[in-house]
């Protein structure tokens, strides 16, 4: 019971029908569990009190004429109910050790006579045995009122003497050969009030159910009933009262401190500064006073015994430590550690978890079968959509086409502890799951739903839920959204509703989502009228989006566009002013030149090539500068050499 699971459908196909019928199921699922202020949970959790005191309990699920809204004609439209039957009110068959082995199953309560008899327009004459229905009354008001903590007899405890009860019994029959869908039979004093042959719940195809489910603890091979789990707490439970009275008995007797003294004693109440007080007084015999003696105690080994039977049955139970009881660990364990202990404590009853489950999974699928036969008028149904707004969708049982595979699901395992949320609500932090385009809207919503964090939104989001919001007025007749046509004359178009925030929307996300409930089997069933104002409404966020200027930078990338060739100066000097904020230089001009504008570019030009070919006649120059220099150099370099070798060739 500490484990949230949620229904999921799954579909017969693959087609997109089935699966809107599946998710429509899940939708119809979590709804019937909350209505009637969620008395389903609370037949559960008698249920599931029944099972850890029998071992076996039972929960009813049948059509309830008696519920739903009143029809026009008479009468109600029906309800799927579900409620827990008592196992001493359950009679079956000897044959089989489980329930669909079993020929037939009954159900015996207590009924009001007057109902029954203005119910079945029939007249009780002759009553079950009194004593037998005596016993019944007994039994029901012992399970109804007895309490441990009362003390009170349970004799003096009796229904009173007007109340006309009686012993209102119905079978349900298996399918045969003579009777393919089975039987349903009730009786009530000895008078048969009603025979069907069929089943409370249809037979579809071969495939039959009885009303009733049966959830087992301990199972017994080749027995139906099960075993407690407090038959195994019984033998620790009593060893552990026995030492608690040996410790009540102690405290009262020889644990008791005593006085010793030496005579008789006597007592008196003194009064010292308006206090009271009772004194002691003595007869000193010889000098002897009174003595406190401490009491005589039990042996330590008795409260360590008490200690092992309390662990013992912690134990048994499946939760050493009392994790499950919300005890947190004794160190600075993060919530991760917490839900991890926790996950420990309770694998050593997976199997007992699992078996409720496919138990409780039977539950679901037998309310869907009978949503699928009852609810054919259309009813709305509140579910949670995205954000974890309240959503409000029509439903019958046409929708569901088929889909009554139900299998359950633990909701938000991840987080399943206040501590654990924090965790994991930091590290998704950390790990950046909240930045903007990490993640799309659809799967971030999906991802923090499935962990228990449904409330989170985004500005996507916003937009999402107001096109929804349009969505439904539209579909429940209210006209209130942005609409326009064209004028004949001009061609512009005229307002006929107008809305204010038309221009603040988000168009390609209104678009998307107006477009995908006009491609929904609900807008199909939608009248024209309605149809054709949803469909105008949402070809006006699409002109909108084609009339919007195009962002080149979602079709190209600026850098490569920027690249020298590509575009002129003007060009690039445009883009980067309105796409990347960068204003050029004064020296950029776009546009036609003027005439002076001309005449200094072609005198700037001029200047230029003046400048140039004067400082090429300079590099001229001095190279010829520089060559009669060398030349000059070479030859007074020669002629001292020859001068050298004439004065070297003389005789001496």
């Amino acid at each position: 019971m500490n484990q949230k699971m949620i229904p999921r459908v799954w579909p017969n196909t693959n087609e997109k029908e089935d699966i809107q019928a599946a998710d429509l199921g899940e939708n119809l699922l979590t709804w019937m569990d909350h209505s009637n202020d969620a008395a389903f949970f609370d037949e559960m959790e008698k249920n599931c009190i029944w099972l850890c005191l029998s071992g076996t309990s039972f929960i009813r699920t049948y059509p309830d004429a008696d519920g739903g809204m009143w029809l026009p004609e008479g009468g109600k439209t029906g309800e799927v109910a579900c409620e827990c039957v008592l196992p001493f009110n359950i009679r079956l068959d000897t044959m089989g050790d489980s329930l669909k082995q079993k020929r037939w199953v009954g159900i015996q309560s207590l009924k009001d006579k007057e109902w029954v008899e203005d119910t079945f327009q029939v007249k009780i004459s002759n009553p079950e045995n009194k004593s037998y229905v005596d016993y019944a009354k007994t039994l029901s008001k012992l399970v109804n009122n007895v309490s441990p903590w009362k003390g009170q007899s349970i004799i003096t405890q009796n229904l009173e003497q007007d109340d006309e009860l009686v012993l209102f019994k119905e079978v349900e029959f298996r399918p045969s050969r003579e009777f393919p869908e089975g039987r349903y039979v009730t009786v009530c004093g000895g008078q048969l009030l009603q025979v069907a042959d069929r089943l409370p719940i249809q037979t579809i195809e071969g495939v039959w159910n009885y009303s009733i489910t049966d959830f087992h603890y301990n199972y017994v091979p080749g027995r139906f009933w099960s075993d407690p789990p407090v038959s195994d707490l019984i033998s620790p439970q009593n060893t552990i009262n026995e030492i608690d009275q040996a410790l009540s008995i102690n405290r009262k007797g020889m644990g008791r401190p005593k006085v010793i003294t030496p005579g008789e004693v006597g007592l008196k109440q003194i009064g010292i500064g308006g206090h009271g007080f009772v004194a002691m007084s003595y007869n000193p015999i010889m000098g002897q006073k009174p003595t406190f003696e401490a009491g005589i105690a039990l042996p330590p080994q008795v409260l360590e015994e008490r200690r092992l039977q309390k662990e013992l049955l912690q134990d048994v139970s499946g939760d050493p430590k009392n994790i499950l009881r919300g005890q947190q660990p004794s160190a600075n364990a993060s919530g991760v550690m917490a839900d991890s202990l926790r996950e420990t404590a309770e694998r050593g009853k997976y199997p007992d978890i699992e078996r409720w489950n496919r138990s409780l999974t039977r539950v679901y699928k037998k309310r869907l079968l009978l949503a699928q036969e009852i609810y054919t008028e259309e009813r709305l149904i509140k579910v949670t959509g995205r954000g974890n707004k309240v959503k409000i969708i029509k439903f019958k049982a046409s929708d569901l086409r088929g889909n009554t595979d139900v299998r359950l699901e633990l909701d938000s395992g991840l987080i399943a502890t206040k501590s654990g949320q924090s965790q994991m609500l930091l590290n998704m932090i950390q790990a950046g799951f909240f930045q903007d385009q990490a993640v799309s809207p659809t799967v971030r919503q999906e991802i923090l739903t499935r962990m228990g964090m449904a409330s989170f939104s985004d500005e996507m989001n916003n937009d999402v839920e107001r096109a929804e919001v349009e969505n439904e007025s539209v579909a429940s007749g209210e006209f209130t959204v942005m609409l326009a046509e064209p004028d004949p004359e001009t061609g512009e178009d005229m307002v006929i509703i107008d809305d204010p925030l038309f221009k603040y929307d988000n168009h390609a996300e209104h678009y998307t989502t107006h477009r995908k409930y006009m491609i929904s089997p609900e807008f199909r069933e939608l009248p024209e009228q309605i149809k054709t104002v949803l469909i105008a409404h949402t070809d006006l966020h699409q002109k909108m989006l084609d009339e919007a200027q195009p962002d080149i930078r979602d079709y190209v990338q600026i850098d490569k566009i920027l690249i020298p060739g590509i575009l002129t100066v003007s060009e690039r000097a445009q883009i980067l002013t309105k796409y990347l904020g960068i204003q050029p230089g004064e020296e950029v001009e776009a546009g036609i030149p003027t005439a002076d504008v001309v005449l200094k570019s072609k005198e700037k030009m001029i200047n230029t090539e003046l400048k140039e070919s004067n400082k090429v006649r300079q590099m001229d120059i001095d190279l010829m500068k520089h060559g009669v220099t060398e030349g000059v150099k070479l030859r007074a370099i020669q002629a001292k050499k020859s001068e050298s070798r004439v004065q070297g060739g003389k005789p001496r």
